[in-house]
C-alpha cells in the first residue's frame, strides 16, 4: 500500500533517471506468449527499433517459443543457453 501512497514522491525521487540510455552490451529475451510481448505495440517497439533507440547497447533480441511471463521458470534451460551464449562473447 505504501508504494501507492508515495506515487508522487517516487516520481520525484526517480526523476534523474527518467531518460537514461542503456549503453552496455545487452540481450533482450522475451517469452512468445508473455502479455507484454503479445501486445502489438510492444512487438513493434521491441522488433522495429524502438527498444534499440532506448538501449543503444542492444545486440540481440530473442523470443522464446512457448515462453510466457515467468520465462526463467518455464524455459530455464533455454534462458540459461541464451545468457551463456551472450556472456561467452566477452
Amino acid at each position: 500500500m505504501n508504494f501507492y501512497r508515495c506515487l508522487d514522491l517516487n516520481w520525484e525521487l526517480m526523476a534523474p533517471w527518467t531518460a537514461p540510455k542503456v549503453a552496455v552490451p545487452t540481450k533482450f529475451v522475451a517469452g512468445e506468449t508473455a502479455m507484454a510481448h503479445k501486445n502489438k505495440a510492444a512487438q513493434e517497439y521491441i522488433l522495429n527499433g524502438g527498444l534499440k533507440g532506448d538501449v543503444p547497447g542492444l545486440e540481440e533480441v530473442a523470443v522464446v517459443a512457448g515462453g510466457g511471463h515467468y520465462l526463467h521458470l518455464e524455459k530455464a534451460e533455454e534462458v540459461t543457453e541464451h545468457i551463456y551464449d551472450f556472456i561467452k562473447k566477452f
